[in-house]
């Protein structure tokens, strides 16, 4: 068990398993937020596509390929 260096609320396992060196929970992390797409360009070898939300024009050709290649 651990806990967050700011509120003191234990830090839940699955974020711990992901990111073992954290010190923060999810509601005081300081790190922005990220959203994740499958580019499946290639049907044996999808790539994952990591896009910050706040860079609208890259979010959207993000979301225009997940579409495109399901």
């Amino acid at each position: 068990m651990k806990c967050c260096i700011h509120c003191n609320n234990e830090i839940p396992a699955i974020r711990l398993e992901i990111l073992p060196n954290t010190d923060t929970c999810v509601s005081c992390s300081t790190t922005p937020k990220m959203v994740g797409f499958m580019d499946w360009g290639h049907k044996t070898a999808p790539e994952l596509v990591i896009v910050n939300p706040n860079d609208k024009e890259n979010l959207r050709k993000a979301v225009r390929i997940n579409a495109r290649s399901r």
